[in-house]
């Protein structure tokens, strides 16, 4: 590659870098754990990523934990053009599809050639949830609102219509697969009932499960 290709390739990364900063004024739905204020999509990624580290156990043995991460720095990118969806709207899938697939040939466009297919197999090897690796990002994408929610140190989520039932019907198809985030997930929202976070509702206190 002459001097010049040399720039243009450069260029084309540093606009891609410019263009992805702006996750960090997509706002997600749940609020920061410590925090009135919204969280937004950049410091979600970041979060689930550290996460991924801490409890990396959690995943069956042989997991690939460098792709693990590298699923999860790209799977909300493009939010930067889609903006973010939220679990609990129930927007058509075709919809979200459509506007996300456009986000990021948008984006990853901005890329090389090979730059543009290395991040557009990680998004969509994250959707397609075939891989354990992409089922385990997945699994800690689900769960992390529930912690920022109702973990430990959390204030609750914003939206009052929400009850343990409901949460944990929606989240246990994506982590039930890994028994130590499924238990995870049933104590935060127990925790949550204990201490007025969520109302009991479907699920009697003490036996949420």
């Amino acid at each position: 590659m002459d001097d010049s290709g040399a720039k243009a390739e450069i260029d084309r990364r540093l606009t891609f870098i410019a263009a992805s900063d702006l996750l960090k004024l997509i706002e997600r739905a749940n609020t920061l754990s410590s925090d009135s204020r919204f969280e937004n999509v950049a410091e979600h990624s970041w979060h689930v990523s550290l996460l991924a580290m801490i409890f990396a156990d959690a995943a069956p043995d042989g997991t690939d934990h460098n792709r693990v991460r590298d699923l999860l720095v790209v799977h909300d990118l493009v939010e930067v053009h889609a903006g973010d969806t939220v679990v609990w709207d129930n927007r058509p899938e075709s919809e979200v599809r459509l506007r996300e697939v456009a986000a990021a040939n948008r984006l990853f466009g901005m890329l090389s050639q090979s730059q543009n297919r290395k991040l557009l197999d990680l998004w969509q090897e994250f959707d397609a949830l075939e891989t354990v690796e992409a089922r385990f990002a997945r699994a800690l994408d689900a769960i992390h609102p529930m912690l920022m929610s109702w973990g430990p140190g959390s204030n609750g989520h914003p939206r009052t219509d929400l009850r343990p039932a409901r949460v944990l019907q929606r989240k246990r198809g994506w982590l039930v697969e890994f028994p130590m985030l499924w238990q995870i997930a049933q104590d935060v929202v127990q925790s949550a009932v204990d201490r007025g976070l969520l109302d009991a509702d479907e699920c009697e206190q003490g036996n949420i499960r």
